[in-house]
């Protein structure tokens, strides 16, 4: 398990500074196919954790995950996550669609994407 690099801290605006303090990042190289991030509270697993130098798009979108967690706390953003998957695959019956419409996800791939149009 490994803390940001002083680089990443500085390149990656989505969290606050005392926020990217805290992060720890593991390589985790068994997540479910397609999956290459996933993020609990302060906890950030990657499949691949080679690039260091804070020009990753997926890490920029796992840190919002991080905020998020920190700012509703982690049975708020877990219950509410949970739902809005569940009230999605009711709604779309397949579960890229129903992971596509979950607010949190919404939220994080718009800031990635702007982070990245930032920076890269």
């Amino acid at each position: 398990m490994r803390v940001l690099t002083p680089d990443e801290v500085a390149a990656y605006d989505v969290i606050p500074l005392e926020l990217a303090d805290r992060v720890r990042i593991q390589r985790w190289p068994l997540l479910p196919p397609g999956v290459g991030g996933l993020t609990w509270g302060r906890f950030v697993l990657l499949r691949r954790d080679d690039d260091r130098t804070g020009r990753r798009p997926l890490l920029a979108h796992e840190l919002v995950h991080v905020r998020q967690f920190a700012e509703r706390g982690r049975l708020c953003f877990g219950a509410r996550y949970l739902a809005e998957y569940l009230a999605g695959l009711l709604r779309h019956r397949r579960h890229r669609a129903a992971y596509l419409a979950i607010s949190a996800e919404v939220e994080a791939r718009a800031e990635a994407a702007a982070w990245a149009r930032r920076h890269l």
